[in-house]
């Protein structure tokens, strides 16, 4: 053990510069009387070799090779044994092999075996074994302790093979090993049996089917075997989805016996149906007329529906597309949430980031999902949810709007219609109405349904609109500059934020208590009522609204009547947003965006979304913010998020 840490030891002071032994020991995850006395083993090492360790009053320790030497020439003097078995360094390393570890264990497991084996201390033993628990209780698993004989982990087979998949997800773990030969002839069974039986499932849901069908093979070989009874109101409910599953399940299965040689009991072919029946293609048992989508099903979207219209007043009940890819997908989720089947989404941040105002709406609709389950949606579930709403915000949008415009020219009416021509053919996508006027008519004009006037000479009267001087042929700069300004929302930055909104240092010790002193203020300064609060600690309640990057955006469950407004707070120090609830790691956040829109928003609700979520997330903005703390460095990120968008 001691010269397995040593080699650690060795290892980091040779990448070179002085570390502290604070540092050293976070690095190896011991004490610092257990670095001073593994640096004591090192120097007994390097006696003889010309090296040794530098030590420098307020720096800490450095690695000196000696004259002429280099670490590599001195690690293979003093470590020429084939390299070590693996040992996991960074915590979240720690975490998976401790958790993988405890799935193949035959007996219990003493703490002073784990700690020699892992060469770390038993309080930060303790420590990781604290968030394996947390891995371990989302998947209804436990931690026995048995005084004198150690610790094992109980639970249904079931569940540790989907706690085994999440493991393997986060990493290339010791559970199922780059066995690229293994991995092609599993995927060979399966087509086999999906050609014959038509049967179909998308790239990721057929990577995940194969990684849980060699999880299965490692746990069978090793005499690990699910009691998969199949539940008959699940049957009922999806009949011909399970029917099919079975059929391809049973094939798959004597496929891999004759590969494999291995006996796959009643049970495991169970288990095979249950992920082919939860990552199935809905959409072609539909058209085949095999599937038919259930009232409840239906109804289900149309509570999701509803959600989304009270909390951001787009209204999708009309959008037979969108309804139908909402029911295909909750029929094999309803599977997937029924036996905690995550499905990985490697879109996940790109749909956070292009679709934000998409993923915020999934976000919602899920809240319907968790309430019916009882369980929680995860991230990469919301996502293929966002997905949806996306395709269906598009087919929603309809651009800016048109704005009405009055072409000011000095004199004659031929000069003024070849402008008029010219501002057509640039700007007609954005124009509704264009009318004509030489300078002396402007004090008679009605400018009610006016939204700019262009002129080409200066006007000596007040007009209650903006004004810009054009020349009467416009060059390519000036042409961009116009476009922009036609494409970018009026004052959607200035409408949803203010200053007296703004809390650039706020003390918190928890999200509620955040909330509760935003909530607070927003109900002062816009004339709120209690009901606020309480419908942002509703959606609070139901769903998470960390978005990642140390940001959060709370919202109410349904939209408040007023004008839309965004509240936003620097935190003094970060807070874990998720604490409290069954999550393995809790949120850091430190700016929070209190988001409350009402049904006036309309065009201005994707541009509003789209902007703010750059901001969002994006690192180097949010550092500013935190640092600067000031809502003018606010506004300005927003303008160049806004920028950003008009200009990508």
């Amino acid at each position: 053990m001691k010269g397995r840490r040593t080699e650690q030891l060795f290892q980091i002071l040779s990448g070179g510069g002085y570390f502290t032994a604070d540092e050293l020991a976070e690095k190896l995850g011991v004490s610092n009387k257990t670095v001073r006395n593994t640096i004591k083993e090192l120097e007994k090492e390097l006696e003889g070799t010309g090296g040794f360790v530098r030590v420098k009053y307020g720096s800490g320790y450095a690695l000196e090779c000696g004259e002429g030497r280099c670490a590599e020439e001195l690690k293979k003097e003093l470590f020429p044994a084939e390299p070590a078995a693996y040992c996991p360094e960074t915590p979240d390393e720690r975490i998976c092999f401790l958790a993988e570890y405890l799935f193949y264990a035959e007996n219990y497991v003493k703490m002073d075996t784990l700690s020699e084996m892992m060469y770390v201390s038993k309080r930060v033993l303790s420590d990781d074994l604290k968030k394996v628990e947390k891995i371990f209780g989302r998947h209804h698993l436990t931690i026995e302790r048995k005084p004198g004989y150690g610790i094992r982990v109980e639970g249904e087979e079931f569940d540790k093979r989907l706690c085994i998949a999440e493991l393997v997800t986060r990493r290339n773990g010791i559970v199922v090993k780059d066995n690229r030969q293994e991995l092609e002839l599993v995927s060979a069974c399966i087509e086999k049996a999906f050609r014959k039986y038509d049967f179909e499932v998308n790239g990721i849901m057929l990577d995940s089917l194969i990684m849980h069908i060699c999880i299965a093979l490692e746990r069978i070989r090793r005499g690990y075997y699910v009691d998969m009874p199949l539940n008959p109101d699940d049957y009922e409910k999806n009949e011909s989805l399970y029917d099919k599953a079975r059929l391809v399940a049973e094939e798959i299965a004597k496929e891999l016996e004759e590969v494999f040689r291995l006996d796959f009991p009643e049970s495991e072919i169970g288990y095979i149906s249950i992920h082919l029946s939860g990552k199935a293609d809905v959409e072609g048992a539909l058209e085949s007329g095999n599937l038919v989508i259930s009232e409840e099903v239906n109804s289900v979207v149309t509570e999701m529906l509803r959600s989304v219209y009270d909390a951001f007043q787009v209204d999708f009940m009309e959008d037979l597309e969108l309804r139908m890819s909402l029911c295909r997908h909750l029929v094999p989720l309803a599977i997937r949430l029924e036996h905690n089947i995550n499905m990985r989404n490697p879109l996940l941040d790109d749909i956070k980031e292009k679709f934000t105002l998409a993923y915020a709406m999934a976000l919602q609709a899920s809240t319907v999902l968790n309430r019916q389950s009882g369980k929680q949606m995860t991230d990469d579930e919301t996502g293929y949810i966002a997905l949806a709403f996306a395709l269906a915000l598009q087919r929603k949008q309809t651009g800016p709007p048109k704005k009405n415009i009055l072409l000011v020219c000095a004199s004659g009416r031929g000069s003024a219609q070849l402008l008029k021509y010219k501002c057509m053919e640039e700007f007609g996508r954005y124009v509704g109405k264009m009318e004509v006027c030489d300078v002396n008519q402007v004090p008679n004009v009605d400018f009610e349904d006016i939204d700019y006037v262009f002129t080409t000479v200066p006007l000596q009267y007040h007009v209650p609109v903006p004004v810009r001087e054009v020349k009467y042929f416009m060059g390519e700069k000036e042409v961009g500059d116009i476009r922009r300004l036609f494409c970018r929302a009026d004052g959607v930055i200035e409408k949803y934020y203010s200053e007296d909104l703004f809390l650039p240092c706020l003390q918190a010790e928890d999200k509620w208590e955040v909330i509760r002193k935003m909530c607070d203020l927003a109900i002062e300064k816009r004339g709120l009522s209690e009901e606020f609060y309480e419908s942002v600690a509703e959606r609070e309640r139901l769903a998470k609204t960390a978005f990642g990057n140390l940001v959060a955006m709370p919202h109410p469950y349904k939209a408040q009547p007023g004008d839309p407004f965004v509240c936003v707070a620097v935190l003094d120090h970060p807070i874990l947003w998720e604490a409290g609830e069954e999550t393995e790691m809790e949120e850091e956040v430190q700016v929070v965006f209190l988001v409350s829109l009402d049904a006036g928003v309309g065009d201005e609700l994707q541009k509003f979304y789209d902007i703010t979520s750059r901001l969002m997330l994006s690192p180097k903005y949010i550092q500013k913010l935190i640092r600067h703390r000031s809502f003018d460095q606010l506004v300005s990120s927003l303008k160049h998020m806004e920028e950003e968008e008009e200009n990508p």
